[in-house]
């Protein structure tokens, strides 16, 4: 897959792209909503002989155009997103910086200056996607935008537990701590990726940026370093600290990049944790 990002300076006419299927959206977790979209294109793809792409945006929107002040919390950084774009088969993805000047666009001259260019000849998108300034235009309105050389397919929304899976939903579990629960929307456990660093004693884990860390209490987890996984627990404190439980693994993991994927959050013990993680008994062995 060929990664692309493109902001409102470049000439897309200069892009080396190619006829496709494209399926639009910020993708944020790349959940099973956001995969059906995706599936749907590359199987439109397929059938028309086209290659698959996916165009998405980066920041969100709420950045550049919010009122609130609120800060955005991400689910997965950019690189994240591509790498399951990837294995979900697209050619091509397409990651528009968004700025003041794109959010100023007319719903038109997005289609006229981004999607056509890219040579965009078919749309997959949810329910709820729009475009352009103040979100006026929608899947509804694409085919009239594009002098009808775009076509169209929504897709519907799905549903977990009665629930429509989306981000902020998402995103509302894991600040609640119900990691458990999320396998059902993303189809897999939340996955997070930085590095084992030792501070006072102290194992810790410092995610990347763009992951969501889950309020204070204690998680069952996994954390692998690419070659191999182990199960344990870590402690997140209230000032968002994430702290290695136990059990034991070799002191060799400080100098590697590792993922955690979080399982399930513990309400056992949690005071008796704290204090012995204070009273440094909990330590990686070499």
């Amino acid at each position: 897959m060929k990664t692309i990002t493109i902001d409102h300076k470049n000439d897309l006419h200069l892009i080396a792209s190619c006829p496709a299927v494209a399926a639009l959206g910020f993708f944020d977790g790349v959940h099973l909503g956001h995969q059906k979209v995706i599936q749907t294109a590359k199987k439109l793809a397929d059938k028309k002989g086209l290659k698959t792409a996916v165009i998405s945006f980066f920041p969100h929107p709420k950045e550049i155009i919010g009122k609130t002040g609120e800060r955005v919390h991400y689910l997965l950084p950019p690189a994240e997103k591509a790498k399951k774009f990837s294995r979900l088969g697209v050619d091509y993805f397409y990651l528009i910086r968004f700025t003041p000047e794109f959010a100023r666009l007319e719903p038109k001259e997005f289609v006229s200056k981004y999607l056509i260019p890219l040579q965009i000849k078919h749309a997959v998108a949810g329910c709820d996607f729009t475009y352009g300034r103040k979100g006026k235009g929608s899947l509804d309105t694409m085919e009239e935008d594009s002098g009808y050389s775009i076509t169209i397919t929504k897709v519907e929304n799905v549903e977990r537990n009665d629930e429509k899976i989306s981000s902020t939903l998402i995103r509302n579990k894991i600040q609640l701590g119900l990691m458990e629960e999320l396998p059902d929307y993303l189809g897999e456990f939340y996955e997070t990726k930085g590095k084992m660093i030792r501070t006072e004693g102290k194992d810790e884990l410092i995610l990347d940026r763009y992951y969501m860390i889950p309020p204070e209490g204690c998680y069952d987890v996994a954390i692998g370093n690419g070659k191999e996984w182990f199960d344990g627990r870590v402690l997140v404190t209230a000032q968002k600290k994430i702290y290695w439980l136990g059990p034991s693994i070799p002191s060799a993991w400080w100098i590697f990049r590792v993922k955690v994927k979080w399982i399930s959050r513990s309400i056992r013990f949690i005071s008796d944790i704290a204090e012995r993680l204070e009273k440094n008994l909990v330590s990686m062995q070499g």
